[in-house]
């Protein structure tokens, strides 16, 4: 009997983990867009003649920007490689861009944070980043430098495990029952913290309104019209990040991060999460 229920717990795990691995699964015309992207964004860092460098870096872009358009994947990989892209293109705005949207999917990886932080201290608006407490930061490191892909595939794991040991206590109640409590309680506290930090995640994305300037620059005005006054007495220049707090009739009121605001051009900026699946 106890063979059997485990047999079936196991086949079940298979089968979902399996599931799993054909929905994550990408079609093979998009991963040979991304390899020929890659292909040609190799061969232009390779060419000394800039003229051709640059013609190749826009056939790089133009297949990674054609895997974008359809709106089949949220790769971090694809946005990380079109921010290094419209950076040698000298397009600083839409570089910072769309390194933050492979932020929300890849955080930890290191070129991408060297990249981000270096292509930001490039930047002609000297305002300063927000930055969270470090005591929350380090006490919860797991959080947010695991790519929420990790963070499933272990609650995937404890969640399992749990129901395995929950099992083996009703089966076996009079053999090591100690021991399987601890454990069947670590796993439950590792799989319900996976799931919190998740569900966090998920939180933050679908109410998440940074924007980043794309134009060369633009004004900030009092109101959303070229009527008002100057908000500040310089522009705003590409590649500045802001907070979004209304939208109106082609106009964004912005707050930058050291708490000034005012009124830009929709059309002089992109929000993050614009443009990406299931967002």
């Amino acid at each position: 009997m106890i063979r059997k229920i485990l047999f079936l717990y196991l086949l079940s795990g298979i089968l979902t983990v399996t599931a799993l691995l054909l929905i994550a699964a990408e079609p093979s015309e998009l991963d040979m867009l991304l390899s020929e992207g890659q292909e040609l964004f190799q061969q232009a860092s390779n060419t000394a003649d800039e003229e051709n460098a640059r013609i190749l870096y826009q056939k790089a872009l133009y297949r990674f920007q054609t895997i974008v358009e359809r709106g089949q994947v949220n790769n971090g990989k694809l946005f990380y490689n079109m921010g290094n892209t419209y950076y040698r293109l000298g397009d600083i705005g839409r570089a910072i861009l769309f390194y933050r949207r492979a932020q929300l999917i890849i955080p930890a990886d290191p070129n991408l944070k060297h990249n981000l932080r270096y292509v930001r201290s490039q930047r002609k608006d000297l305002v300063p980043t927000r930055q969270d407490s470090l005591v929350l930061r380090t006490l919860f490191f797991w959080h947010s430098s695991s790519p929420p892909r990790v963070k499933l595939s272990i609650f995937i794991t404890f969640f399992w495990g749990a129901c395995l040991l929950a099992v083996l206590t009703l089966l076996q109640a009079n053999r090591n029952k100690r021991w399987k409590r601890a454990f069947l309680a670590f796993c439950s506290g590792i799989a319900l913290l996976m799931l919190i930090s998740l569900i966090t995640d998920e939180i933050r994305l679908r109410t998440l309104k940074d924007g980043v300037i794309t134009t060369e620059e633009v004004v900030a005005r009092k109101g959303d019209g070229i009527a008002y006054q100057r908000s500040f007495v310089e522009p705003l220049h590409q590649g500045t990040e802001f907070t979004l707090l209304e939208e109106r009739a082609g106009w964004y009121y912005i707050e930058l991060s050291d708490g000034r605001t005012g009124w830009i051009p929709a059309s002089a900026a992109e929000m993050v999460i614009q443009g990406m699946r299931g967002v």
